[in-house]
C-alpha cells in the first residue's frame, strides 16, 4: 500500500501541469457546491437552532387554496385550531407592533413582539439574565414588563449591569425590564423586544373585529407536513360550515419559518440553484474523469507490460483510484478554504439583501456539517473520477497494445466514452449558461422596472405615532398638518408627502366592492383584493402621481364630509372597463368594520406597491385621505435635488413637531427600491458565477479531451495525408466529428433549460421574457467555444508533415 501511495504521488509530481489543472477544476466544482449547499441549506432548509427545531412551524391562512403567507390568522380561528387540532402541539400566537423606547435621554424605535409566555418554552431557551414572561404578566392590571435581547442590552443600554428591574418608557407607558435573552436569540425572526400579549380572549366572541395574529405550533412526533395540512383543512372546513359569512373558502397550512420569511415562491429558485451547482460539480467530475481516462490511455503500453508481467488488475485499479483520491483530497482542502472564505464574505453582505434585518438563523459558517459534506463529496468525486480509468484498465485489450507496439492508441469503446463525456459536458454547460443568462435578464428587468412614476431624487423615512400621545383622530390629523408644513419648509426640499406607503413599498391588502357589482354575497373571501394607501392632501402630486382625471384630496375632505377616494388607472379598468369617466363611482371595503361607501374623485396612474417581481405587482390601488382615515404608521417622502443631504434637517423638522418621535430608515427612494431586488441580484450573481465556471470547465475540458483525442489520432492523420488527404479535408472531417458531439450536447442541454425557463419567468418576470432567442444566442456562443476547442488541436495536428505524424509517439 505504501509503495502504491508513493507511486501515485510520484506520477502526479512528474506531471505538474496535469496535476494543477485537475486540482483547479475539481476545487472550483467542490468549492461552489459546498458554498451553495451551506447558503441554501442555512437560509431555506436547515431546522431552526432550537430543540426539536425541525418540527417548529407557522400556521398561515389560505384563501381558495392560495397562500397568504404575509397575513395572520383571525384570533378566533387561532382559538379553534388550538382547540380542535390533533396533529399540532404547543400552539401559540404572537403579533408585532412598533415600540418607541425612551429612557429619558434618548429615544429609538423597535419592532416589538407581543406574545404569550409559552413562546419562550416553545423555543426552549433560557434567559441570559432575569426571567422571561410569565402568566401573571398577561393578566389585566399587571405591571407592564419587557424582555430585551442581548443585542439591545449591548447597544441601547451599553451593557448596564443594573438593567434588570430598570424602568423605561415604551410607547409612553412606564415598563420594567425583567429579562435579557441570550446572544443570537431574536425569535421569531429578527426581533429585540418582547412584551406581554394584550389580547383578552373574553373580549373577542365574534370574528368581526377580532385581530389577526401569527400562529406558531410544533408538529407532533411522527407527523408530516402533509398530515398537518390535512388536519388544518379539516378544522377550517368545519369552522367554515359554522361561519360561512367569514370563513367560506378560508383554510390554513403549515410553513417553516424559513418559507414564511422568504416567501413560498422562492423555493423553486433555490431548488434550481441546487440543480445548477450539482451540474457544475458533475461537469468538474466529467472533466477530471476524462483527463484521467486520457492519461490512462497514454499509459496503455506501460499498463500492458505490467499486466503481462503478472500485475493484478485490482492493484492497477487501486493505484489509479489513489491518484484520483489524492487529486480530490487536495481539491477538497482548497474547496473548504474557498467555501469558508466565501461564507465569511457573504455574512458581511447579507444584511443588504432584506428590507429590515436578517433573521437570526442567517449565520453562515464552516460548521461540522459542512466539513462532513466536504469529506463525503471528496469520496464520491474520487469514485466518480476514477470509475472511467478503472473501467479502461479492467476492459482494456492490452495484448493488442503489446502486439501493435503503439502508445496511446484508443480503443473504439474508450473513444466512445470520451465522446459521450464531451457530449455530457456540452449539455450541462449549455443548461447552466442558459439559466444564468435568463437570471441576468430577469434581474436587469427587475432593477429597471417601471414603478409608474419617477423614483429619483426622493428621500424617505418612517415614523410611528405613539397611541398614548395621539389617542384620537383629531390629534393625529393636527400632527399630520404640522409635520407636513415643517418638513416642506426645509431648505432644499421641493415638495413633501406624507403617506402610509411609498412607491415600491408593501401595503396592506383590502377587499373591495363597487356599486355596479353583481356580487351580493356576504362571504368574506369572495371579493377582489386591492392596495389600500392613505395620503395627505397634496401628497400624490408631491410623489409624482399626478391625477389624469378628476382631482386629488383637499383639506375640505374631512371626517364629517363625504368620504372620497382616488383610484389607480388599473382599478378603473378592472372594475369599470366600459366606462370612460369613473368620477362619481362608488366603492366600499368589505373586510373592515367601516362599511361606508366612498366616492371616486380622481384617477391617477398605476404604480407598483411592493417588489416588481412579486405576485402582487399588478394589484390595483385605492388611495384614501389621512384626514379621513388616520394611521399611526407613516412614511415621509421628500423631493430634493440632493436628497442625501436632507437627512439631518428632516430629523430636526420632525423633532420640532414632537421631540419624542424617532425617525427610522432614512434612505433615498432609489436605495429603498434597490433592496427590493438585492436578493435577486445576489442569486443572479451566483448563477453568473456558475455559468462562468461551467463555461471555463467545459471549454478547458473539451479542449483537453479533443487535444488528447487528436494527439492519439496523429498517426492516423499522418497516414491519411500520406495517402493524399488534404489539410482542408482533414480539418473538415475533425470539425464535423466535433460538431456531431456539439449538436448532441445541445439537444440534451437546451430542453432542460426550456423546461425550467417558464417557471422562472412566472416567478420573477411577467412571463413574456423572450428567452427563446436568448437561449439560441447561448447555444451559438457554446458552438463558437467548442469549435475553437476542436480547431486549435486539429490545426496543430494537420500542420505536421506526414512522416513526422506517422512516427509520432
Amino acid at each position: 500500500m505504501l509503495f502504491d501511495i508513493r507511486y501515485a504521488l510520484r506520477l502526479l509530481l512528474k506531471s505538474p501541469g496535469f496535476t494543477f489543472v485537475t486540482v483547479l477544476i475539481m476545487s472550483c466544482g467542490l468549492a461552489l457546491t459546498l458554498y451553495m449547499f451551506s447558503v441554501i441549506n442555512t437560509i431555506m432548509f436547515a431546522p431552526l437552532p432550537y430543540p426539536d427545531g425541525e418540527n417548529m412551524v407557522l400556521v398561515n391562512p389560505t384563501v381558495n387554496s392560495v397562500s397568504l403567507s404575509d397575513s395572520g390568522l383571525n384570533f378566533m380561528d387561532y382559538s379553534e385550531i388550538k382547540t380542535r387540532t390533533t396533529q399540532l402541539e404547543d400552539v401559540g400566537y404572537f403579533y408585532a407592533e412598533r415600540a418607541d423606547i425612551s429612557d429619558g435621554s434618548k429615544a429609538v424605535s423597535y419592532m416589538a413582539i407581543r406574545n404569550t409566555p409559552q413562546m419562550f418554552s416553545y423555543a426552549g431557551v433560557q434567559p441570559f439574565q432575569g426571567r422571561v414572561l410569565n402568566q401573571e404578566d398577561i393578566q389585566t392590571g399587571a405591571q407592564p414588563v419587557a424582555v430585551i435581547s442581548y443585542a439591545m442590552w449591548q447597544n441601547y443600554f451599553a451593557r448596564d449591569a443594573q438593567v434588570i428591574g430598570r424602568d423605561i418608557r415604551i410607547n409612553g407607558v412606564p415598563t420594567r425590564i425583567v429579562g435579557i435573552m441570550p446572544e443570537n436569540f431574536a425569535f421569531p425572526f429578527f426581533h429585540d423586544l418582547w412584551l406581554p400579549s394584550q389580547l383578552e380572549p373574553s373580549r373577542y366572541l365574534v370574528r368581526k373585529g377580532a385581530p389577526e395574529v401569527s400562529v406558531y405550533a410544533r408538529l407532533k412526533p411522527g407527523v408530516t407536513f402533509e398530515d398537518a395540512n390535512r388536519d388544518l383543512n379539516r378544522v377550517m372546513q368545519a369552522v367554515a360550515l359554522e361561519h360561512p359569512e367569514s370563513n367560506k373558502g378560508l383554510s390554513a397550512q403549515v410553513l417553516t419559518f424559513q418559507e414564511n420569511f422568504m416567501g413560498e415562491e422562492t423555493r423553486p429558485i433555490f431548488i434550481v440553484m441546487l440543480f445548477a451547482v450539482s451540474f457544475v460539480l458533475l461537469l468538474a467530475c466529467c472533466n477530471v474523469g476524462n483527463l484521467l481516462l486520457a492519461r490512462t490511455t497514454e499509459r496503455s503500453k506501460e499498463i500492458a507490460i505490467r499486466v503481462a508481467l503478472g500485475s493484478p488488475a485490482g492493484r492497477l485499479v487501486l493505484q489509479m483510484m489513489l491518484e484520483s483520491l489524492f487529486i480530490c483530497c487536495l481539491s477538497g482542502i482548497l474547496a473548504v478554504l474557498l467555501a469558508a472564505w466565501g461564507l465569511e464574505v457573504t455574512n458581511q453582505i447579507l444584511p443588504g439583501f432584506v428590507p429590515n434585518k436578517t433573521p437570526f438563523w442567517w449565520q453562515l459558517s464552516l460548521d461540522n456539517v459542512l466539513v462532513f459534506n466536504a469529506l463525503a463529496l471528496v469520496i464520491i468525486t474520487a469514485l466518480l473520477t476514477s470509475a472511467l480509468p478503472a473501467w479502461k484498465i479492467m476492459h482494456g485489450n492490452f495484448n493488442d497494445v503489446l502486439r501493435d507496439g503503439t502508445r496511446g492508441a484508443q480503443s473504439r469503446g474508450a473513444g466512445r466514452v470520451s465522446r459521450i463525456l464531451v457530449i455530457f459536458e456540452v449539455g450541462l454547460s449549455c443548461s447552466i449558461l442558459c439559466i444564468s443568462a435568463l437570471f441576468a435578464v430577469l434581474v436587469y428587468q427587475a432593477t429597471r422596472a417601471d414603478y409608474g412614476v419617477d423614483t429619483h431624487n426622493y428621500l424617505t423615512a418612517q415614523i410611528h405615532l405613539n397611541p398614548n400621545d395621539y389617542p384620537d383622530d383629531s390629534r393625529r390629523i393636527l400632527f399630520y398638518r404640522r409635520l407636513n408644513d415643517s418638513v416642506a419648509a426645509i431648505t432644499g426640499v421641493d415638495s413633501a408627502a406624507l403617506t402610509t406607503s411609498a412607491v415600491g413599498q408593501f401595503t396592506l391588502p383590502r377587499q373591495v366592492d363597487v356599486d355596479s357589482s353583481s356580487n351580493n354575497t356576504n362571504e368574506r373571501w369572495s371579493y377582489p383584493i386591492v392596495n389600500d394607501v392613505q395620503v395627505m392632501p397634496g401628497s400624490l402630486s408631491a410623489m409624482g402621481i399626478t391625477p389624469t382625471a378628476g382631482r386629488e384630496f383637499s383639506h375640505a375632505d374631512t371626517q364629517d364630509s363625504q368620504q372620497v377616494v382616488v383610484v389607480s388607472q388599473s382599478f378603473a379598468e378592472q372594475f369599470w372597463p366600459a366606462e370612460r369617466d369613473v368620477i362619481g363611482k362608488r366603492l366600499r371595503f368589505r373586510d373592515t368594520d367601516d362599511q361606508r361607501w366612498y366616492t371616486v374623485v380622481g384617477v391617477v396612474p398605476s404604480v407598483i406597491h411592493g417588489r416588481p417581481f412579486s405576485a402582487f405587482r399588478h394589484r390595483a390601488t385605492v388611495y384614501r385621505s389621512l384626514e379621513q382615515q388616520p394611521s399611526s404608521s407613516l412614511m415621509l417622502v421628500l423631493r430634493a435635488q440632493q436628497p442625501d443631504t436632507v437627512g439631518p434637517a428632516l430629523i430636526n423638522g420632525v423633532r420640532q413637531v414632537d421631540s419624542n418621535l424617532s425617525v427610522n430608515q432614512i434612505q433615498t427612494l432609489d436605495e429603498r427600491l434597490a433592496r427590493n431586488t438585492a436578493g435577486l441580484h445576489f442569486i443572479a450573481n451566483l448563477f453568473m458565477l456558475f455559468g462562468l465556471v461551467a463555461m471555463i470547465l467545459a471549454a478547458t475540458g473539451i479542449y483537453a479531451v479533443m487535444c488528447n483525442l487528436i494527439n492519439q489520432r496523429t498517426q492516423e492523420i499522418g497516414l491519411r495525408m500520406a495517402m493524399g488527404a488534404t489539410e482542408s479535408n482533414l480539418l473538415r472531417m475533425l470539425m464535423i466529428q466535433g460538431g456531431k458531439q456539439l449538436l448532441t450536447g445541445l439537444v440534451i442541454g437546451l430542453p432542460l433549460a426550456f423546461f425550467v425557463a417558464p417557471k422562472l419567468t412566472r416567478i420573477l418576470g411577467d412571463a413574456n421574457t423572450p428567452f427563446v432567442l436568448l437561449f439560441w444566442m447561448v447555444a451559438l456562443m457554446i458552438t463558437l467555444v467548442v469549435a475553437l476547442a476542436v480547431w486549435l488541436p486539429s490545426r496543430q495536428a494537420t500542420n505536421m508533415s506526414p512522416a513526422d505524424a506517422i512516427r509520432y509517439e
